[in-house]
């Protein structure tokens, strides 16, 4: 990766696909790791501007490195030194880049991209890094989305609180595409899976990457790739490729939430050319009600991931994305 190729980035609602896409892209000629993070968690240091002194550069480059979503990489690299004479600018790059460089390095790699969906809000950050970024925005059909949710412990609990962080999310991949002209694609999860070939190549020659046929082969892929705390989530991927969770939605999420989906999240479906139905709002009881239930069942789950699951690691940066202060 020359020193002035940007890296592309792999955003979308979770559930939408998107691990899927980065095994199939990682098994080309980039490398790219389990979700990061760190962009988001680190901005107000790039946003400060002090890491012109060499001192602050050096801490701050240990400090990435000490993030625990990076030190589950397992990178037996160790943190860089910081070339001297750098801008702030110039050591802030210089420093999150590292562990991705490293990481490439360890895969025999000379190019790196990130899949981590949570920076589909954060685009305005990554720009400031990276002004050449592309971005691959992933879409699913939101009832499908919302019925793969609700079996994980992250993300809403229930159809009402899910259309709502989908259409949310459609609508900053609509307005990225309006931002960043020529630097984003959006692909559709049922056309990638219906025809994985041509849009893997679409992607390819958007992202200038070289094509083969073996990039499909996901279920040939090394098990540590997969962050090992959430491999239960993504048991289907030993089965490669598949259309089978397309159109779930319409045996397995009921005609009142299904309706109720639509309701709120009816206009979004539409702009991604997803049949809809019929439409129902809540009432405002009803709306309240579902909220109240997705913000206990949230809080239960994060003792349930965050300190039971993964030992509280990471829970100061959680806690600081959730009140906005990363």
């Amino acid at each position: 990766m020359s020193a002035d190729q940007a890296p592309f980035f792999i955003v979308g609602v979770d559930r939408s696909g998107t691990t899927v896409l980065r095994l199939v892209l990682d098994r080309g000629g980039v490398a790219i790791p389990p979700e990061s993070m760190f962009l988001a968690d680190f901005a107000s240091v790039r946003r400060a501007g002090v890491l012109d002194d060499p001192d602050r550069a050096a801490a701050f480059v240990a400090r990435v490195w000490e993030h625990p979503r990076v030190r589950a990489w397992g990178l037996r690299a160790k943190p860089p030194q910081v070339p001297l004479g750098l801008t702030h600018e110039q050591a802030y790059r210089f420093a999150v880049e590292s562990p991705f460089r490293a990481y490439a390095l360890e895969h025999g790699k000379d190019r790196w991209a990130d899949k981590t969906p949570y920076y589909l809000g954060r685009l305005d950050e990554l720009d400031a890094v990276w002004p050449g970024a592309r971005f691959v925005v992933l879409v699913r059909d939101g009832r499908d989305v919302a019925l793969s949710l609700l079996g994980v412990p992250f993300g809403p609990n229930n159809v009402w609180a899910a259309a709502r962080v989908w259409a949310r999310g459609i609508r900053r991949g609509l307005e990225a595409e309006r931002r960043f002209p020529g630097r984003v694609v959006t692909v559709r999860y049922e056309d990638f899976v219906a025809d994985p070939a041509t849009e893997t190549a679409r992607l390819c020659e958007f992202l200038d990457l070289a094509f083969d046929e073996d990039m499909l082969a996901i279920e040939r892929t090394d098990p540590a790739k997969l962050d090992r705390d959430k491999a239960a989530w993504f048991t289907g991927l030993s089965e490669g490729i598949n259309a089978a969770g397309a159109g779930r939605w319409r045996q397995d999420l009921s005609p009142h939430d299904q309706a109720l989906f639509v309701g709120l999240a009816g206009a979004e479906l539409e702009s991604l050319g997803y049949e809809t139905g019929p439409a129902r709002r809540p009432s405002a009881l009803a709306a309240a009600l579902y909220g109240a239930q997705d913000a206990l069942l949230r809080a239960a789950n994060l003792v349930r991931l965050r300190i039971v699951g993964e030992g509280g690691r990471e829970l100061g940066y959680v806690l600081r994305r959730k009140v906005g202060r990363a």
